[in-house]
């Protein structure tokens, strides 16, 4: 999801590590649970160490884009401060320099400095695509605890969608009927705040931190406790290959931080071992996820997709264990429903944009307006109706956006599926391809333009030219084995 930063604000490197930290834990890690009890628990260890590296990796490779974007920045600025040509860049190995990390560039922004017309259109479709999966699960998740907060329990395996959702209540009123209300409720409650334009406050995201930690913590803690309480509830297998396709999927999505990145970074008052500290939140995160899926695949007999659902209607009828339950089913209606407004007015933006570069205006047509010699009125006329063609575009981008995904979330409500197909396909280009494409384009802007190479404190540990190919090669195995499991294909 898209960081909230202020852009002008200015932090320490302790807690801009720790957005990092907060902007991966998300969502994501809800599913691996039940991607762990399905996959086996040797497989998704071995799973989400390799995704967890490859990820580290491409984080490095954002953090080096953009200290080289940067450098291009300063060398545009120098050329306009004195409108002379500069061909190279004055740079220093030690204290300040061009590539010293003081602009915010966006990884778009990046996109458009280094990378082709086609490598420009890879990035907006791979993070447009990825942000439509984003809502779809954020308006699947939300109505989904919503539905089962309202509905009888559902920690048992003989629960369906078509059961009523209370015995006393009408047939038709099944749980999905529920749902599928509940979706529609969530998508109109929001829609006002996506059309105004309403973004985090710092109370929010402060609020939305304290819950997320309190109830990852209880999760685990609850967990355990059932653990050497009663002994395990389900023995998973070592490993499972049919599972590797919603395992690999939903630890892309539980790894994602690296469009948000550069918000994140440059706003650090220090970037002093920045890639060593950010291997070590990796540790930490990939440490946190071992520990919520282990306990939570063994001491549940059926693990749900969405895990804050299996503490909910248990058999322990104590005050802390109800306060708890009730918390831990609203914590995703909580965070989430402040995080959606965001990622839809970032999606529209980027439609925008996307837009603009498939369907650019016709130049020779915006010449024949401006050079028209016909009366004011008449130019003033075609202005208006531009205007008012933008306008109904404007409009139909934001109603597809905000209707398409309600549509997925209406048609199912599984979450596992969801985080799968977001995860694996465009979730790996905005996590895998663009940063690889990112990095190659911007070593060889640093030493054919600048003509010097990015300096040793900015450059990724993973400097070889072979790391790239290596992801590569991994992306291409994972979305082989996802699209063969999706198919329903048995080894």
């Amino acid at each position: 999801m898209p960081a909230s930063v202020d852009p002008n604000a200015s932090f320490s490197q302790t807690v801009g590590l720790l957005y990092v930290f907060n902007l991966i834990v998300g969502t994501g890690a809800l599913a691996l649970p039940k991607a762990f009890q399905t996959a086996g628990w040797l497989l998704s260890i071995s799973i989400l160490s390799v995704s967890a590296l490859m990820s580290y990796i491409a984080a490095t490779f954002i953090v080096e884009s953009l200290a080289v974007a940067n450098a291009f920045v300063a060398k545009n600025r120098r050329r306009d401060r004195v409108n002379v040509e500069y061909d190279d860049v004055s740079i220093s190995s030690i204290g300040p320099s061009s590539f010293e990390i003081t602009s915010k560039v966006e990884v778009s922004e990046m996109a458009s400095m280094f990378l082709s017309r086609t490598g420009l259109l890879i990035s907006y479709l791979s993070l447009n695509v990825y942000l439509f999966g984003d809502l779809a699960i954020y308006s699947t998740t939300v109505p989904k605890s919503m539905m089962n907060l309202i509905c009888s329990t559902v920690n048992s395996s003989t629960v369906t969608s078509s059961d009523p959702c209370h015995e006393f209540w009408p047939e038709f009123l099944t749980r999905m009927t529920v749902y599928r209300i509940c979706v529609v409720l969530f998508v109109g409650m929001c829609t006002p705040m996506v059309i105004v334009g309403i973004t985090k406050t710092k109370y929010i995201q402060l609020a939305t931190t304290i819950s997320r930690w309190t109830a990852f913590i209880l999760m685990i803690t609850l967990a355990s406790i059932q653990l050497i309480s009663n002994g395990p509830a389900a023995y998973p297998p070592a490993a499972n290959v049919h599972g590797f396709g919603s395992l690999f999927g939903v630890t892309v999505y539980a790894f994602m931080c690296h469009h948000s990145l550069p918000s994140l970074i440059t706003p650090m008052s220090s970037k002093t071992k920045l890639f060593g500290m950010m291997g070590l939140v990796y540790g930490v995160i990939g440490m946190f996820y071992f520990t919520l899926s282990i306990t939570g695949a063994f001491a549940f007999e059926h693990v749900q997709d969405l895990y804050t659902l299996n503490f909910l209607h248990d058999e322990n009828n104590s005050f802390f264990y109800a306060v708890s339950d009730i918390f831990l089913a609203l914590f995703p209606i909580f965070t989430l429903t402040t995080n959606y407004p965001i990622v839809a007015i970032t999606l529209i933006n980027n439609v925008k944009v996307l837009k603009e570069l498939l369907f650019p205006k016709n130049s020779v047509e915006q010449e024949a307006l401006l050079e028209d010699d016909g009366s004011d009125g008449e130019i003033d006329e075609r202005d208006s109706r531009h205007v008012r063609e933008k306008s109904i575009s404007d409009h139909f981008i934001t109603a597809f956006i905000l209707i398409f995904p309600t549509l997925i979330s209406i048609l199912t409500d599984n979450l596992l599926l969801l985080a799968t197909v977001t995860g694996s396909y465009p979730g790996v280009g905005v996590q895998f391809v663009v940063p690889c494409m990112l990095v190659m384009a911007a070593r060889k802007y640093a030493k054919s333009v600048l003509n010097f190479p990015v300096p040793k404190k900015h450059v990724s540990p993973f400097q070889s030219p072979i790391w790239p190919f290596v992801i590569g090669a991994w992306a291409c195995f994972a979305i082989g084995m996802v699209t063969l499991n999706i198919l329903g294909v048995h080894f």
